[in-house]
């Protein structure tokens, strides 16, 4: 599939679910560009809460999420709460890793 056409699809199952621009009164935010998609969230339940809309969103468009392609990285202003480990998120592993590096192209 094209970038555009890619583009164009995924644009069609996200936009139900982005009702705010700031993530400063949310609890998850997605951002997406491309072919790649960043979700932000601010607790695991957050997290698999919103994994679960966009399967069905991505469903309806006939996407699909590739688990072995999806990461899961924690953030935290304190050194000890960052962790590695992989996340399971609605029965799904999800690799865990230390730093995300985006290749532009």
């Amino acid at each position: 599939m094209s970038a555009t056409l890619f583009n164009i699809v995924l644009h069609k199952a996200l936009k139900n679910l982005e009702e705010s621009n700031t993530i400063l009164n949310r609890l998850t935010q997605i951002c997406a560009n491309a072919d790649d998609i960043l979700v932000t969230a601010r607790s695991l339940p957050g997290l698999e809460a919103l994994r679960v809309e966009i399967s069905r969103e991505a469903v309806r468009v006939v996407l699909t999420i590739n688990p072995t392609k999806t990461k899961y990285m924690r953030f935290s202003a304190s050194p000890s709460r960052r962790s590695v480990k992989g996340a399971t998120v609605n029965g799904v592993i999800y690799e865990g890793v230390a730093e995300i590096i985006y290749w532009v192209r």
